[in-house]
């Protein structure tokens, strides 16, 4: 039984995560279309693969749908 809490609990932290991860990929993702700084586009890309990896992971985990590399 202590078990299938321990998974509802990681499950729904998960959620979390990736609830948290998508706002900070949108967030990201505006700043970038805004920068002009070539240096700065590279640094938020780099940001984005790995919060956009993040995210794949935390959504599988939470059993939620992974976002999409478009995003």
């Amino acid at each position: 039984m202590r078990t299938q809490i321990i998974a509802s609990e990681l499950r729904s932290a998960c959620r979390v995560h990736a609830r948290l991860l998508d706002t900070f990929i949108e967030l990201t993702r505006a700043e970038l279309e805004k920068q002009t700084c070539t240096f700065a586009q590279e640094s938020l890309r780099e940001t984005l693969e790995t919060m956009r990896a993040d995210r794949k992971s935390y959504g599988a985990l939470g059993g939620l749908t992974a976002v999409s590399d478009a995003a």
